[in-house]
């Protein structure tokens, strides 16, 4: 198993390699940029934890008190966190050029946000990327934080793979039985009243996304424009890359899948 996973290793250093269109390959400068926005689809009971969460998390980034910010240590990787659209401005995160909007809307009640505010949080990701290959960044990896990001990304997936809810709804950070029908439900009823088209990717996330999922896409899109390896980590990000390369599918050439946990998804 060492030497596959050797041969493994190569082949994406490889891969890096020719993305960045250089055989001069250095992967010293490493970003993990962590999107954080909040969903207002909470008020429905899909998620364990309120949205109140998401701003102390991301308050947690700046001060070095957070697991994530431990294993990016670990791995040489700095941590820059974005307020793409968190319910609260938190001093040390917030910019008011990089927010959105204060949360989405409820989608079981109304579309999570306009088509316009779907192309500025696709923007901000794509700017993301260029400022961290400005400052000298040479690998981005994928992260957010946000309460019931799990809910919008099942939401996505299923619109978009053509896929029974239930295949790819799980119960995130720990529902019960109860909740996870609820929030299975939820989407299900979200998906039959808006009918989305799922090969248009602005209206699909119009509808049930978040502005983190949206803001991700750009990350993928900005990967693909400015030769920025992005390597993927969570359902969150998978569904993010999945917007992209539906878009524009040259943008798959940009990803590193990070694991393999969610491959059951795409099987017939």
């Amino acid at each position: 198993s060492r030497g596959l996973g050797d041969v493994y290793k190569r082949q994406m250093l490889e891969d890096a390699a020719a993305l960045t269109g250089s055989a001069e390959l250095d992967l010293s400068r490493r970003v993990v940029v962590v999107l954080c926005a909040d969903n207002g689809v909470v008020a429905q009971g899909v998620s364990q934890t309120g949205q109140e969460v998401t701003a102390i998390v991301a308050d947690n980034f700046m001060h070095h008190a957070a697991s994530t910010n431990i294993m990016a240590d670990i791995a040489g990787v700095d941590l820059i966190p974005v307020d793409i659209g968190m319910i609260t401005d938190v001093s040390s995160i917030t910019v008011s050029e990089k927010k959105v909007r204060y949360g989405t809307k409820n989608f079981a009640v109304e579309p999570a946000m306009s088509r316009e505010e779907v192309w500025k949080a696709i923007q901000i990701g794509i700017d993301t990327v260029k400022e961290c290959k400005q400052k000298g960044y040479d690998i981005l990896a994928t992260g957010e934080m946000g309460i019931g990001n799990t809910t919008t990304s099942s939401a996505v997936t299923a619109i978009l793979l053509q896929k029974p809810v239930e295949k790819v709804t799980g119960k995130g950070a720990g529902l019960s039985s109860v909740g996870l029908q609820r929030k299975i439900t939820t989407i299900e009823t979200a998906i039959n009243k808006y009918k989305p088209d799922s090969q248009n990717i602005i209206e699909v996330l119009a509808c049930v996304g978040g502005l983190d999922i949206a803001g991700l896409t750009g990350v993928c899109l900005g990967g693909a424009m400015y030769h920025v390896p992005i390597v993927l980590d969570g359902f969150i990000s998978t569904t993010a890359a999945l917007c992209a390369v539906k878009m524009i599918p040259e943008t798959r050439d940009y990803i590193i899948a990070s694991h393999l946990s969610l491959i059951h998804i795409s099987e017939p």
